[in-house]
């Protein structure tokens, strides 16, 4: 017979690098990924009396995640300014449709490679450097307005290229 603790580390280890991936999209960083990664395992086995046994335990893991992806955001100021708690809500419930995690990454990043030069150099410093729309207009002479007019029009080509990826994937 297994025990609580055998069920959980078979459930854990077969979630835990997609979980990974998971928290990784949201934060982009890898420092901050492993110490939500962290704080999240903890969580996660603490709160497993909670979890029902027969249902999923990926999207019950998932709203710890993206819970711990959320108070992470809210204590670091610095990434308010990136992806606002609604579209973060909206990426996790498209992420629930979607199993497969690395091929979603791979199809952001296939797209991401086809940007332009001035794309690629935006994509970077917003969401690799987590550099604020204000900040990035200082470091290139650009208006706040362009700035953020160029991050959103960026936002939207990425997501576009991702649904094609997908589109052209199933068929």
């Amino acid at each position: 017979m297994h025990t609580t603790s055998d069920l959980f580390s078979a459930m854990f280890e077969s979630e835990k690098k997609r979980l990974y991936a998971y928290i990784y999209a949201f934060v982009l960083d890898k420092a901050a990924a492993d110490d939500i990664f962290q704080e999240t395992s903890v969580i996660l086995w603490k709160e497993f009396e909670t979890f029902e046994r027969g249902t999923s335990f990926r999207k019950w893991s998932n709203t710890i995640v993206f819970n711990c992806v959320r108070t992470y955001r809210r204590q670091q100021k610095k990434l308010v300014s990136g992806l606002s708690d609604e579209l973060l809500e909206q990426m996790s419930a498209v992420a629930a449709h979607h199993e497969n995690t690395d091929q979603r990454w791979s199809m952001l990043q296939h797209c991401v490679s086809h940007l332009s030069t001035s794309a690629h150099q935006l994509y970077y410093g917003f969401y690799i450097e987590n550099l604020s729309a204000q900040a990035l207009a200082d470091k290139t002479g650009r208006s706040i307005f362009g700035i953020r007019k160029s991050i959103h029009l960026l936002r939207r080509k990425l997501f576009d290229c991702v649904d094609k990826q997908k589109v052209e994937h199933d068929t």
